[in-house]
């Protein structure tokens, strides 16, 4: 429950609010459960208040410190959270739809089955963050820093990732269909049992990640780096790896019928027992690649 007198110190405006905040830094800052949708809040200081279920619809935060801020189930719909600090902060099941938290820094903080579909959140600095069940549908999150965040089990159908930092993230069994990684880097990102069908990774770096189980149907990886990946266990239907770098990458026993292999690096790639039958490969390379027990098609037999 909201604190009375410091609701009422609030509608003094933000300037005088601040300078209490900065004469009186051990008081704990509570507005739980208050309304203050629609309200002009910029460069506001609510370092680690408790914002728990507060109305914040359409609110206009820009440049607000939330570090630390405790914001579980806080209605920040179409809130102007762009430039704000955010680090620390707990936003598990908080609703985001529509908000612009563009360069917000969200760097370790929470936000564990949180609504953030259409969202803005280019260019956000989201470091070391938890996104697990996170629903980002349609987000544009291009340029993003996520590198070593938690996205496992989240929707990020129809997401907008392109030059986004996924390095060592954790996406496993996320919902990536249809989603754009343009230029992504997902150097050592767990992606195991995620859904990437139709999704677009080109000229994506994906060296070292980890696809093991992967649904890629239909997905388009020209110019890929897939170097050192694993992707035992993908399914790979009507693929698109033109051009890709697959080099020590692990196919083993995998399906590759029909695939789009065209100027495909595969030198050193593991591909025993691998089923290559009526795949494109033209101008593939394929030195040092262990093919034994793969069938392969006319142009290789022998």
């Amino acid at each position: 429950m909201a604190n009375e007198e410091q609701l009422a110190r609030l509608q003094a405006g933000v300037e005088a609010w601040n300078q209490w905040r900065s004469d009186n830094p051990t008081i704990g800052i509570d507005l739980s459960g208050a309304n203050l949708s629609q309200r002009k809040l910029i460069d506001i200081d609510l370092r680690q208040a408790d914002l728990s279920g507060t109305n914040l619809i359409g609110s206009r935060l820009t440049g607000a410190n939330l570090a630390q801020a405790k914001l579980v189930q806080a209605d920040l719909s179409g809130a102007d959270i762009n430039r704000v600090n955010l680090q620390g902060a707990d936003l598990t099941q908080a609703n985001l739809l529509g908000a612009d938290l563009t360069e917000a820094d969200l760097s370790r903080a929470n936000l564990t089955q949180a609504i953030l579909n259409r969202s803005d959140l280019s260019n956000v600095k989201c470091v070391q963050s938890c996104l697990s069940q996170t629903s980002l549908v349609g987000a544009d999150l291009s340029r993003a820093q996520l590198c070593g965040s938690d996205l496992s089990q989240a929707n990020l159908m129809r997401v907008e990732l392109q030059r986004a930092d996924l390095s060592q993230a954790i996406l496993s069994h996320a919902n990536l269909t249809e989603a754009r990684l343009l230029n992504a880097d997902l150097r050592e990102a767990m992606l195991t049992g995620a859904n990437l069908t139709g999704t677009r990774f080109n000229r994506a770096n994906l060296t070292k990640g980890n696809l093991e189980s992967a649904i890629l149907k239909e997905a388009t990886l020209l110019g890929a780096v897939l170097n050192s990946a694993n992707l035992h266990g993908a399914h790979l239907t009507a693929a698109n790896f033109s051009g890709a770098d697959l080099s020590y990458a692990n196919l083993a026993e995998q399906n590759l019928q029909g695939l789009n292999l065209t100027g495909a690096n595969l030198s050193h790639a593991c591909l025993q027992g691998a089923d290559l039958t009526d795949a494109l490969l033209e101008d593939v390379q394929m030195e040092g690649a262990d093919l034994s027990g793969a069938i392969l098609p006319s142009l290789l037999q022998g």
